[in-house]
């Protein structure tokens, strides 16, 4: 009986800490991004990798010591795993970034980022819950 609970605990820990840091992470992500824009001149779709990047290492190490703390893997394999899973959202947020700013023009990015950056945080909740920060996976592959 004990048991399904603690489990709602953890999955409800686990959203308020990847909230937490993913908004962080989001921030960072956003303020470079202005920046990277508003003065250094870059393109918005250029700014955004670079954004990335800067906002990558912030989310990394809250996931992985906030979110993901009892999750019982290597840094290396949780960074390995992670960076995958934060690529692949990356690419669908500059895929759809690209497509916005296309259709809507550069002066665009800001809300097309926010509205964007909404939709793949759920994809990169799904891929650090279930495969990158994911205990059995983990397990299963340490004892091959």
């Amino acid at each position: 009986m004990g048991q399904p609970r603690t489990k709602v605990k953890t999955v409800s820990r686990q959203g308020v800490w990847f909230g937490l840091v993913g908004a962080t992470a989001a921030a960072m992500h956003f303020f470079c991004l202005v920046l990277l824009v508003q003065y250094a001149q870059l393109a918005p779709t250029l700014a955004n990798p670079v954004a990335f990047l800067c906002a990558f290492i912030i989310s990394f190490i809250g996931h992985y010591h906030l979110t993901f703390r009892k999750a019982q893997h290597s840094w290396l394999q949780a960074l390995w795993r992670w960076l995958c899973s934060a690529l692949v959202g990356f690419g669908l947020n500059q895929m759809l970034f690209m497509a916005g700013i296309k259709w809507f023009g550069n002066q665009a990015y800001w809300w097309l980022w926010f509205i964007i950056t909404i939709i793949v945080t759920v994809l990169s909740f799904i891929l650090a819950k279930f495969w990158a920060f994911n205990e059995k996976l983990n397990h299963e592959t340490s004892n091959n």
